[in-house]
């Protein structure tokens, strides 16, 4: 038996799936054992006890090495990730902020390539220690956060080690980026491109990222990278089980419509026209809408005519959000211009039917459309959204799901394919580093 080989993963946000990657990041680890990889992990994030949004309290522990690179105080990193309120994100705070709120929002509009940029020194000097006490024999490192890849560039040429660079997200083409003056552009672009030029391959969650790439940097660099969806993991599913609801259940997996281009409001008024044209819903169906707090939609909640329908959830664990896609009747997903979402694979793997909220010709479209109990419909179509819940609803009178009525699942869209590939990608490396 060959002894198992050390890989280091760099993560910024670990273990907390409040921000983008943190599941991706914990499936990769969990998986790579069984393919002759150990992962060791750095990270900026200190465990927290009973925090929610901690993922090895609700998926289970990892049995790797885990490590924590402080940063000085002085140095404490502000926001630009994801969720961060931008002009194109839906504002989370009152529009009369003060100043600490506007300089926040202006050094955010500058960063490049984040405002993590503190992490990189104490993230290298603390991966040049693990590298004393495990023999690390490649790395990987793993984005929105970017400054991870720069420690990881770092940390492979002193180490002298292949090393991965994934994108569970994407980096200067972000759409949160936008609107930000032409130079920081500019610097953001030739900072990716130098980093990916280093990195020995590339991996991306979603088809999209690829093309942003091959668009921006052309063929010397998307030679090397590869598509790997995020996922569902099976042992989750096996675990947990359905739960009988009550009423005709609707559930959005994930955050709130609070996006520009996700239209949420649009849906919501599609509910609210659905309601009118039968008032007998309103006490048989339940809309649960799960995910960080979202001002905006809550103010367009209390707008529409019939708002006990609808239920906006606060953030909950990896496992919970599991079970309620496990409990619902009807699953909904939605993006921002061409992504996948990742919950999307979780709701095929649970059997559940799909709305998904996307337009024609787009990548989510052809994922539905290969899938038997998914329709896709464009997010801003009210008319089509009422068409297709209701004859969601009729099937969900007629034919409650049952598990062994699941469609097959695609076995490439699971956690553990996800590690084989990424695991023949480090092995790859290694034999012609040999």
């Amino acid at each position: 038996m060959e002894p198992m080989r050390h890989v280091l993963i760099v993560c910024y946000d670990f273990p907390w799936i409040s921000a983008a990657g943190v599941i991706r990041t914990y499936q990769f680890a969990k998986r790579l054992p069984d393919y002759g990889w150990q992962p060791v992990i750095l990270t900026a994030q200190s465990r927290i006890v009973d925090r929610v949004d901690d993922i090895e309290v609700s998926d289970g522990p990892l049995g790797c090495p885990k490590f924590t690179a402080k940063i000085p105080g002085f140095l404490r990193p502000f926001t630009t990730a994801p969720s961060a309120p931008r002009d194109r994100l839906c504002r989370t705070e009152p529009e009369s902020g003060g100043r600490m709120t506007r300089l926040q929002g202006l050094a955010a509009q500058l960063a490049v390539p984040d405002g993590k940029i503190a992490w990189l020194l104490p993230a290298v000097k603390q991966g040049l220690r693990i590298a004393r006490d495990y023999p690390l024999q490649a790395c990987f490192s793993v984005s929105p956060r970017p400054t991870a890849h720069l420690v990881a560039n770092r940390l492979a040429r002193r180490l002298k080690i292949p090393w991965v660079a994934d994108y569970a997200l994407p980096w200067s083409d972000a759409y949160w980026l936008a609107g930000r003056p032409p130079v920081f552009q500019w610097l953001d672009r030739k900072l990716e491109e130098r980093i990916l030029r280093s990195a020995q391959r590339v991996t991306v969650a979603y088809p999209d990222i690829a093309r942003g790439l091959a668009a921006r940097y052309g063929h010397g660099v998307t030679d090397k990278v590869a598509v790997v969806p995020t996922g569902f993991d099976d042992d989750l599913f096996a675990q947990l089980a359905p739960e009988a609801a009550r009423k005709f259940t609707v559930v959005y997996p994930g955050n709130h419509f609070c996006e520009q281009g996700r239209h949420g409001e649009v849906f919501l008024d599609a509910v609210d026209q659905w309601i009118d044209r039968d008032p007998s819903l309103e006490g048989n169906v339940e809309f649960v809408l799960i995910g960080k707090p979202d001002q905006a939609l809550q103010r367009h909640r209390e707008t529409v005519a019939h708002p006990r329908v609808i239920r906006l959830e606060p953030f909950i664990s990896h496992r919970a959000c599991v079970q309620a896609i496990l409990s619902a009747h009807l699953c909904i997903v939605n993006t921002v211009g061409n992504r996948i979402p990742a919950k999307v694979y979780e709701c095929m793997r649970a059997g559940k039917w799909i709305l998904a909220l996307t337009e024609p010709g787009s990548d989510l479209e052809g994922v539905i459309r290969d899938y038997s109990r998914g329709v896709a419909v464009s997010s801003h179509d009210t008319a089509a959204m009422l068409d297709a819940l209701g004859s969601a609803y009729q099937r969900g009178r007629v034919d409650q799901f049952r598990a062994h009525d699941a469609p097959p699942c695609n076995v490439r869209q699971s956690s553990r394919c996800a590690a084989e590939t990424l695991s023949g990608i480090l092995a790859s490396l290694l034999t012609h580093q040999g």
